[in-house]
């Protein structure tokens, strides 16, 4: 059942990600700095810090490849991104206590990761349309602190979710 409800909850974020959030977007107002909402990253990040590692690699993996198809000309780049970005996110709860500082520690780290890991991989194959400095400043920076903000807003909803209704997991 609580699979079930994770499942719909990521595909809103995914949509919400998609339509919703462009009305906000920095080009929408003419800024020159890029902020891209990563609201799936920041579940799955979740789901591998509440519900386990494997389960993290699953949402990641299904959830990066339908981003594949919906937003990019290669597949594979974000589903191995999100999927190992999860397991990560997984092994991380193994070792620190699950605080709201850690878990948000723990969002940004894997934001700033995952948007490093997809432009190494389209640096590789020529497709990265910009420089490593113009990706930190213009883009990486707005990005991380955007989808944090937003982790911020949904842990406490999220962590009762996820945890299960288990009293010494949720975030206070």
């Amino acid at each position: 059942m609580r699979t079930g409800i994770v499942s719909v909850i990521m595909f809103l974020l995914f949509l919400v990600e998609g339509t919703i959030v462009q009305v906000f977007s920095s080009e929408a107002w003419g800024l020159s700095w890029v902020i891209i909402p990563r609201f799936v990253l920041v579940g799955v990040v979740l789901i591998g810090l509440y519900i386990g590692r494997r389960k993290a690699v699953l949402f990641g993996v299904i959830f990066g490849f339908l981003y594949d198809i919906v937003y990019t000309d290669v597949l594979g780049v974000y589903a191995f991104a999100m999927g190992l970005t999860g397991y990560l996110a997984g092994l991380a709860s193994r070792y620190f206590h699950q605080n709201w500082l850690m878990v948000a520690i723990t969002i940004v780290l894997a934001t700033i990761f995952n948007e490093w890991l997809v432009y190494v991989f389209y640096h590789l194959f020529h497709l990265a349309n910009s420089d490593l400095n113009n990706l930190i400043f213009r883009e990486m920076i707005p990005t991380v602190a955007f989808n944090a903000i937003f982790a911020l807003l949904i842990l406490r909803p999220m962590s009762k979710l996820l945890s299960g209704g288990d009293r010494e997991q949720q975030i206070v």
